[in-house]
């Protein structure tokens, strides 16, 4: 069940990130300048681990041994795999708006800043649909040979900007957001 704390890990990290997107948006629409290569390195953060590794070992792994044990699950099971498939399209479109508003100037502001909280609101409701409904019922049915291959699975995941090996640009990016942001989750211009 190693797999659990793992899947919790990375939506608090995931949380980290979004709640990073929010503020920076915040701060724009208090009229600081906007700080694009932070934003496209927690997009290729989000880009990279939860939609390359998270979600589809979700998909590959947790979803199918959960729902071969309790049938009961498959609507559950179906609506995660399809918002899975809803957040890649916010997540796009969040894309889009950004290189226009980066593109175009602060016209665009309005249409990222939207599609940005559209997207971290979505990302939340689904962390909290897996964590309230999913998880327990994947503790309650699954048996330790279910447990084997879906730990095996996510504890292969090496999340760059949180896990123990650090990616080198990734850091450089952690390190700008600690800096960056208020407590609790980061320094802010308190540590000056």
């Amino acid at each position: 069940m190693r797999a659990l704390t793992i899947i919790k890990s990375e939506h608090q990290n995931l949380a980290a990130v979004l709640y990073s997107m929010e503020h920076l948006v915040g701060e724009i629409d208090n009229g600081k300048h906007p700080d694009f290569a932070v934003f496209h390195g927690l997009f290729t953060y989000i880009d990279r681990f939860l939609d390359e590794y998270h979600h589809p070992k979700e998909n590959r792994y947790l979803f199918p041994a959960v729902l071969a044990r309790a049938p009961d699950t498959a609507d559950l099971i179906q609506e995660l795999g399809r918002q899975h498939s809803e957040g890649e399209t916010l997540f796009v479109e969040m894309l889009k708006a950004l290189s226009a508003y980066e593109f175009s100037g602060a016209s665009e502001f309005p249409r990222f800043r939207d599609s940005l909280l559209k997207y971290t609101a979505f990302e939340r409701h689904h962390a909290l649909l897996e964590e309230n409904e999913l998880l327990p019922r994947a503790r309650e049915v699954l048996e330790a040979s279910d447990w084997e291959s879906i730990d095996a699975a996510f504890g292969e995941n090496q999340d760059p900007m949180f896990g123990d090996q650090w990616d080198s640009e990734f850091s450089v990016l952690f390190a700008r957001l600690v800096n960056s942001l208020p407590t609790p989750l980061g320094l802010g211009d308190a540590w000056k």
